[in-house]
C-alpha cells in the first residue's frame, strides 16, 4: 500500500475555541478518549454526566482560553488555560490582575506519539506569555509518564508531589518581550518556521507533526 500523497493528508489546524464549541469539546472527551485517558486527564472516573457537567463550567473568555486541534473536521486535541482569580493553584490572581494560569491538556488516543501534544502545549504557552501571564502550572498523575516527559521537555519543573499528583510549573522566559499592539494573531506564528506572515490559525500537515514546531 502506497502512502497518501501530501495533498491528500488533511491539514492539522490549531485554533482558539469559544463557548459555542462546548458540544465539540464534550464529544472529544467522550469519543476520543478511553476510560484510562479520561482518568489521567481528570484524576477520577468520569461518566458522560460528569463530563457534561465539567464542560458546562469551562471558562471561555477573560478567565480562560481553550484551544482545539482539528484534523479536518475532527477535534483531536483540547488544551485549557484557566486563570480564575483565587483558584487553588494560582492564589495570587485577583480580578484585573492575573499572573498565573492552570493548564489542562488531552490528545485523542488515536493521535498519540505524533507530536500533537507538543504543538498544542507550545501554542498555549505562547498565548499565555503574550497575554502577560508570568507562570503556568499543571497537575499530572505520577504514572502519566507521557505528560510528565512532555512537560519537562518544554521547561516545566516539579514543585511538589501530593496524593499521587505531581505539580509542575513553567515561568515566562526572562527575555520575553510583549510589544505594544501585539494580539492573538502573533500566536499563529508558532508553526511559521520561515519567518513569513502567518495566518490567524496554526496550520500544519500531518508530515510536520513529528517535527518541532515553534
Amino acid at each position: 500500500m502506497t502512502a497518501p500523497a501530501p495533498q491528500d493528508v488533511p491539514p492539522l489546524l490549531i485554533r482558539r475555541l469559544h463557548a459555542g464549541a462546548r458540544g465539540d469539546v464534550e464529544r472529544f472527551f467522550l469519543q476520543e478518549l478511553d476510560d484510562i485517558s479520561l482518568y489521567w486527564r481528570f484524576f477520577r472516573t468520569m461518566t458522560p454526566a460528569t463530563v457534561r457537567t465539567y464542560v458546562a463550567q469551562i471558562p471561555f473568555g477573560d478567565q480562560g482560553m481553550v484551544f482545539g486541534a482539528f484534523l479536518g473536521e475532527r477535534l483531536v486535541g483540547v488544551a485549557e488555560l484557566s486563570s480564575v482569580p483565587g483558584s487553588e493553584m494560582c492564589r495570587e490572581n485577583r480580578p484585573g490582575s492575573l499572573s498565573c494560569a492552570e493548564l489542562g491538556i488531552a490528545v485523542s488516543d488515536r493521535m498519540r506519539h505524533k507530536g500533537l501534544g507538543r504543538m498544542l502545549l507550545q501554542r498555549v504557552l505562547l498565548q499565555a506569555w503574550t497575554r502577560g501571564l508570568k507562570r503556568v502550572q499543571l497537575s499530572s498523575l505520577r504514572d502519566n509518564h507521557p505528560m510528565l516527559r512532555l512537560a519537562e521537555a518544554l521547561g516545566f519543573q516539579k514543585l511538589r508531589e501530593q496524593s499521587g499528583e505531581i505539580i509542575m510549573q513553567v515561568q515566562r522566559p526572562g527575555d520575553w518581550q510583549v510589544a505594544v499592539g501585539e494580539s492573538e494573531e502573533i500566536a499563529a506564528a508558532a508553526c511559521d518556521r520561515k519567518g513569513e506572515a502567518a495566518p490567524r490559525e496554526v496550520v500544519c500537515t500531518m508530515r510536520t507533526l513529528k517535527e518541532r514546531c515553534e
